[in-house]
């Protein structure tokens, strides 16, 4: 049976720590025009800002943005090394609940299905997700089943508290036996808000960060390096149609609804989420509204290729006017926002090593890496777009952004291990003297 985190006293500092940032209601606000879209994020980063302070972070701060910044200086000896940012986000999705999340630890999973305590009709399946046969015997970490359990991204925040945590010790205890610590580059701590609705890097200032390369903590599974992301837009559909009552309705009413609808069928139905995978784009119909006088569509425009993108959004405007065309009296407005490039191109024309080293460190714990394309979105899409390069790390979720959300204490572990590997290995084999920053 399942039990409370808290009810496991030996239960590892990085999964502890995960656990109690899980617990602290983060949801971002899709709908919102503030930034951060809600000031609940805001609770977690001040925990955030008072541990990194606790743990020798003296310059640790959030900004009136929300903002988490703090400073891991190189030790003596690794003057010159690049500086080396780890980023991870605060908020959790808006796609399923997330107040009142109450992590679960399911001991030594033995296979099969797992209930969840506080929702019996919720079944996490190894049918559904094939994945958890890969996790037999670990111990798997999921909320009761009424909330997401926000491994996305408090694993990530987790993970880099708890390296910060364990760097200060092992150079304290170095320096007590009169011992040079291991060689490392300075580390910049940067923890945003709002990843989750697309605005996580808005009003981050890359100058007063000071970071050379940077990696985001923020990828599913375990041993993956994501450094291509889907080139992503949104398309937005204001549909005004004619409203009159039904019951005199012939030849008057225009249905906005209807409009809607039938935009929505006329996207190629080979080209949904839900049947592709791997490098396959997509059209993403997410949020209807309305009534039958005025309609709110939005889609989801996501493809690896400038061409595939572009294909999409050519899609998107010849459906709009045959909308225009076949529903005459409606008025048809659409407009494409842009979100975020495949931040491949950025990080091979900026600084190469930040995938080569991330490699290494990978080979240094005996592990091949999977370069697996992230079918989704990171800060380090727009932080790569603007200069700093920042591939992407896993840190061991699964189902993120739904109540079947989980994560294992091992692969916590595992996350936790190759950061320490990816900071020694910048200590180790990067070059003395960093190139400019761009």
């Amino acid at each position: 049976m399942p039990v409370p985190y808290d009810d496991l006293p030996d239960l590892p500092p990085v999964a502890r720590r995960f656990c109690r940032y899980a617990e602290v209601w983060t949801t971002s606000d899709p709908e919102a025009t503030t930034f951060p879209s809600t000031e609940r994020q805001k609770d977690l980063s001040r925990v955030l800002v008072d541990e990194l302070r606790a743990l020798g972070a003296a310059d640790a701060e959030m900004d009136a943005w929300g903002y988490v910044t703090a400073t891991l200086p190189a030790p003596p000896g690794s003057e010159g090394l690049p500086v080396v940012a780890l980023v991870a986000h605060v908020d959790t999705s808006p796609d399923a609940p997330g107040q009142g999340v109450r992590p679960h630890v399911h001991e030594a999973y033995a296979g099969g299905a797992v209930a969840f305590p506080g929702a019996p009709d919720l079944v996490l399946d190894p049918e559904r997700q094939p994945a958890l046969r890969e996790h037999v015997g670990e111990d798997l970490l999921t909320s009761d089943g009424t909330t997401l359990l926000g491994s996305d991204d408090k694993a990530g925040v987790a993970v880099i508290v708890q390296l910060a945590a364990d760097l200060a010790r092992a150079e304290e205890d170095a320096r007590r036996r009169g011992e040079r610590p291991a060689p490392r580059p300075t580390i910049r701590v940067l923890f945003t808000p709002d990843e989750e609705v697309g605005r996580g890097t808005e009003k981050l200032d890359l100058d007063r960060l000071g970071a050379d390369v940077a990696y985001t903590l923020d990828g599913s599974g375990v041993d993956r390096l994501n450094v291509e992301t889907f080139n992503a837009a949104e398309a937005r559909l204001v549909i005004e149609g004619v409203g009159v009552h039904p019951g005199y309705a012939k030849g008057v009413m225009v249905n906005a609804l209807r409009v809607a609808a039938a935009f929505v069928e006329a996207l190629p139905r080979d080209e949904a989420p839900e049947t592709t995978e791997g490098r396959e784009g997509y059209l993403h119909p997410h949020t209807l509204s309305g009534t039958a006088e005025r309609a709110e569509l939005r889609v989801l425009l996501r493809d690896f290729t400038d061409d595939g993108m572009e294909a999409k959004r050519r899609l998107v405007r010849d459906l709009a006017d045959r909308a225009r065309r076949d529903w005459p009296g409606a008025t048809v407005g659409l407009e494409i926002r842009e979100s975020y490039r495949n931040m491949l191109s950025y990080i091979e024309e900026t600084d190469r090593r930040v995938i080569d080293l991330a490699l290494a460190a990978g080979r240094s714990l005996g592990v091949e890496l999977e370069l697996e394309p992230v079918r989704g979105g990171t800060d380090g899409a727009r932080l790569s777009e603007r200069g700093l390069p920042t591939p992407n790390v896993f840190t061991g979720g699964y189902d993120f952004h739904s109540r079947f959300e989980w994560n294992t204490v091992q692969n916590l572990e595992r996350a936790l291990a190759y950061t320490h590997a990816l900071v020694q290995t910048w200590g180790r084999e990067a070059a003395p003297t960093a190139p400019p920053r761009p």
